[in-house]
């Protein structure tokens, strides 16, 4: 098991209504076991947030999915099964409100599968 941590700082706290400001993460992590990437971020404060999403892709700042359809988690963490390996992959997360608003991207994080 290899675990590699990420310092994902947001340039600015999400709005309540999440329209458009990164979500706030001090200390993220990835960690890779058997090819699965468990990643982890502080949960954003708000009260009318409601879940995140989460997206990757192999090229920063382009991702599998499109925005608005990224890997929904309710917690701040989620386990991401099936990556093929040999590849290095970018992660990003945004926050979701009660409104079914979405806030932009976080900073972005990176892993190398092996």
């Amino acid at each position: 098991m290899s675990r590699v941590l990420f310092l994902l700082l947001a340039t600015a706290a999400l709005a309540a209504s999440c329209s458009g400001s990164s979500v706030t993460s001090s200390a993220p992590s990835a960690t890779v076991t058997d090819g699965a990437v468990l990643l982890r971020w502080n949960p954003v404060s708000e009260p009318n947030v409601n879940g995140y999403r989460v997206y990757y892709g192999t090229a920063s700042r382009s991702y599998a999915q499109p925005y608005g359809q990224g890997v929904v988690s309710a917690a701040a963490t989620t386990t991401l099964t099936g990556l093929p390996g040999g590849r290095r992959y970018f992660f990003a997360v945004t926050a979701t409100n009660s409104l079914g608003k979405e806030s932009g991207f976080s900073q972005e994080a990176f892993v190398d599968l092996p």
